[in-house]
């Protein structure tokens, strides 16, 4: 059985998806039981999963993206410096 603060290591080391199963398992059990660190780390295990499933979706759905041409992009650089020298006059 792991102690609270074995269970906040090893969640702030690695991703718990990454852990062996048994591992895994008395880990989200510790974290189902314990009144002292469950909320916590319950919100830090649906971070990480939160932050998995991003990526994937990024991975997967997000390659189509369009890009600027190279106009497009000297614009918008010009802008930038025009807004940055005009903000650092101020």
């Amino acid at each position: 059985m792991f102690t609270c603060k074995q269970v906040s290591h090893s969640l702030s080391k690695e991703d718990y998806a990454k852990l062996s199963p048994a591992k895994r398992f008395f880990l989200q059990l510790h974290v189902k039981l314990c009144i002292f660190c469950g909320k916590f780390n319950r919100q830090v295990m649906d971070g990480q999963d939160m932050c998995r499933h991003f990526k994937q979706y990024e991975a997967t759905n997000c390659q189509c993206a369009p890009e600027l041409q190279e106009g497009q992009k000297d614009e918008l650089k010009a802008l930038l410096a025009a807004q940055s020298a005009k903000s650092s006059k101020n």
